[in-house]
């Protein structure tokens, strides 16, 4: 009883195992796919201007937006005016629309003034903050390096053959359990039968009718026992 308890439980531990291995991967092919099309993005969060919101180190997850929707108040990713190579996460704090497309002031919240510059927003999409990831932001600089990216793809390679080797052993340590068990709950047929243990009782009775003593109780030749070749003692 307690075998086929632990092979229940072996069966719905690696049905648990499977799941969630099917879900981590599909949540990462999701996240992989948001990224590749351009919808979202992931940034990291190397300044305090955005603090206590974005600290230190987190990630800002922000999503590809038409202009038109932007309002005061929403955070949002722009190339920074002066030094159009950096990135800004800041916060609108005023918003003017124009021909050339909307012209918004920005601030971060850490800061006690606006940022020195206007930005216009020329495309038909920005980029705006849905939600950040804290402690994340600086692994996320790390792994959009060289050196990062060839690290993931080689451990991410390892983890998904660990992941399908692991799969395969517990299969077969279950499909040997079950086959344990079902061994267990067979009868053995090379023991004994009933009439084989006849036969011997029948012979040694047989014996001892000739030897005067029966082969049960040790009695002598009047023993009912050896007439029946049963003892009734």
């Amino acid at each position: 009883m307690r075998e086929r308890h632990g092979s229940r439980f072996r069966r719905a531990r690696r049905w648990l195992d499977n799941t969630l291995l099917v879900l981590l991967i599909g949540l990462f092919g999701l996240g992989a796919a948001a990224v590749i099309s351009g919808n979202y993005q992931v940034r990291p969060v190397l300044s305090g201007s955005m603090t206590p919101g974005l600290p230190i180190g987190g990630v800002v997850v922000t999503e590809r937006v038409p202009v038109s929707e932007l309002q005061v108040r929403d955070v949002i990713v722009f190339h920074r005016p002066d030094k159009p190579e950096e990135l800004v996460v800041h916060r609108i704090t005023s918003l003017t629309a124009s021909d050339a497309g909307p012209i918004i002031q920005t601030q971060g919240d850490a800061n006690t003034v606006p940022d020195p510059w206007k930005v216009s927003l020329r495309d038909s999409t920005a980029y705006r903050a849905v939600f950040s990831v804290p402690l994340i932001g600086y692994a996320a600089v790390w792994a959009h390096g060289p050196t990062g990216r060839e690290t993931l793809m080689i451990v991410g390679s390892f983890l998904i053959v660990g992941a399908a080797a692991g799969s395969v052993i517990r299969l077969r340590q279950s499909t040997k359990g079950e086959r344990r068990d079902t061994d267990q709950l067979t009868p053995d047929s090379s023991g004994p039968s009933s009439v084989d243990v006849d036969s011997e009782v029948r012979a040694d009775a047989a014996a001892a009718s000739s030897s005067g003593v029966c082969p049960i109780c040790q009695s002598s030749v009047r023993h009912p026992g050896l007439r029946g070749l049963a003892c009734r003692a």
